[in-house]
């Protein structure tokens, strides 16, 4: 025996929140928006989700609520001033619901259609028809948000983010697989959640057997890699790159003061080493380029062009440049090796110049891609902080930051995830921030809002509107149709790993400053 859609979707008078209505003041049905006449006793919260009936039983609307408004002529501000001045009227100008004067409407965005088949199976479509007046509007059960958004319903299926709230209920939001592969920008003003999400993130990469390599400019994934069990490395320290793969512009820019005659000969010398290093990086995955090559190159070509006084003195001032930079090593070093055996692998780089990160990032990136094309090493999620700083708007660009865009453009036909974070998404290239197919936004100022809200596909006015004023810990999660239906609004999970360091109160770390002094 068959059944009708409200009974598959087990909508019963229990649930219901109201009646969809018409009115030349608060709206009428449209394709996009429906208003509902509120049920008297009920409350319904913004954002729950409903499903609007029809008057056939196969077919049903579903949306969210987006706004609402509650209408008393009895409230209206000069009735009120008459009622003080002449003492005349009820003071009680709202009895309750059931006052015949107050009327209460929302509105909910029409998101798509459920349709029952012939096999009491449910399909979820594009909307296409218009929603009718006087039907009645249902709170839709939690555990079918999911089926709605097309996320998993298990966390063996995806990534276990936080929960979406309907109606005073939860159901749990799964981010599927394919994201990571699409790229994933987190984005957000301080202090809204954005590394502790991060921190999700992660731990979520983790438990699926994911590798994970981060570059930490604030020390915000010290303690949850501790925790999961990976490895810290602090760049100059026990982590450094091969001079021979940073690229010709920054090795010059670590070497001051050269001639025009001597940089020319320290560039064709450099480019000689660096061909050589890609080439033994696509062959063994390993680089080991002595730097008395390079000086013998730079004297090589000096003596060649009749300058070997001027070769000499490029040279030393390169030996003595490698020699006190603690950036730069000959080889590959273990981390490299270790990186593919380890849950994750974080750098802290929050001591260098930007130069100097740039520097580190990009030539770990043209390792790692390289590696990873051979397949090297396994497929793995680069997650970069303060992104905007390595990948700034407005065309500026380095021999490393352009490694960064690249591989950014290229990973995912390599099986690599790319996890961008950045407080200032105003200031980060726009074409990179475009490239990242999902996109976690928390609370941002108004200029970065602008540009974010034009990447966010299939979001009303109303929810961009509040995007301002979320919450810290509350997020609304972007992408493709073909990866979450709908952008939906989220509340992070919480982390099984610490976090990291807070932000400090500045009158008590000046208390504790001056006691130390006077002890």
């Amino acid at each position: 025996m068959g059944i009708n859609i409200k009974q598959a979707l087990s909508l019963t008078d229990h649930v219901r929140l109201g009646t969809t209505s018409s009115s030349p003041f608060l709206g009428s049905p449209t394709f996009d928006k429906v208003p509902f006449h509120v049920r008297e006793g009920r409350m319904p919260a913004l954002g729950t989700y409903v499903v609007i009936e029809r008057d056939k039983d196969e077919i049903v609307h579903y949306g969210r609520i987006i706004e609402g408004t509650e209408d008393n002529p009895r409230a209206n501000p000069s009735t009120l001033q008459q009622n003080q001045a002449y003492q005349v009227g009820s003071d009680k100008t709202r009895p309750g619901d059931r006052s015949p004067h107050v009327t209460r409407v929302m509105t909910v965005e029409v998101l798509g259609e459920i349709h029952l088949d012939s096999n009491n199976g449910i399909t979820i479509k594009e909307p296409s028809l218009l929603a009718q007046t006087g039907q009645g509007v249902y709170e839709i059960p939690a555990d079918r948000i999911p089926q709605l958004l097309n996320t998993p319903d298990t966390q063996e299926d995806g990534f276990y983010l936080g929960e979406i709230e309907s109606g005073g209920k939860s159901a749990n939001f799964i981010l599927p697989m394919e994201a990571i592969a699409r790229h994933l920008a987190v984005v957000g003003k301080t202090g809204v959640g954005k590394s502790y999400a991060t921190g999700v993130l992660i731990e979520e990469l983790v438990r699926h057997g994911i590798p994970v390599i981060a570059f930490d400019v604030l020390g915000d994934v010290i303690h949850a890699t501790e925790d999961l069990g990976g490895l810290n490395f602090r760049a100059g320290v026990n982590f450094r790159v091969p001079y021979s793969v940073i690229g010709l512009s920054e090795f010059l820019g670590f070497v001051p003061n050269l001639t025009s005659d001597q940089s020319e000969l320290v560039s064709m010398a450099y480019d000689s080493v660096f061909t050589e290093a890609l080439q033994s990086l696509e062959k063994s995955g390993k680089v080991n380029i002595p730097i008395e090559e390079l000086l013998e190159e730079i004297q090589g070509a000096a003596t060649e062009f009749g300058q070997a006084a001027v070769g000499g003195r490029a040279a030393r001032k390169v030996s003595t440049v490698f020699k006190r930079n603690p950036l730069l090593t000959s080889g590959t070093e273990s981390w490299l090796e270790e990186f593919a055996q380890q849950p994750i692998t974080n750098v802290f780089v929050g001591h260098l110049s930007q130069q100097q990160r740039n520097l580190i990032v990009g030539a770990s990136v043209r390792l790692l891609q390289a590696l990873r094309k051979r397949d090297r090493i396994p497929p793995f999620v680069f997650v970069l902080d303060e992104a905007h700083f390595f990948l700034p708007a407005g065309g500026q660009t380095t021999a490393s930051t352009q490694v960064i865009r690249e591989m950014i453009r290229t990973a995912r036909h390599d099986a690599i995830g790319v996890t961008l974070i950045t407080q200032s998404p105003a200031s980060m290239d726009k074409q990179v921030l475009l490239t990242c197919n999902t996109r976690l936004v928390f609370a941002l100022d108004p200029d970065d809002m602008k540009l974010v809200s034009g990447t966010l596909g299939g979001i009303s006015d109303e929810m961009i509107s509040r995007i301002p004023k979320l919450p810290k810990g509350t997020a609304i999660m972007s992408s493709s149709m073909d990866i979450i239906r709908h952008p939906a609004q989220i509340r992070i999970r919480k982390r099984e790993t610490r976090e990291g360091a807070p932000t400090p109160n500045i009158a008590e770390e000046v208390k504790k400053w001056r006691q130390q002094r006077i002890s």
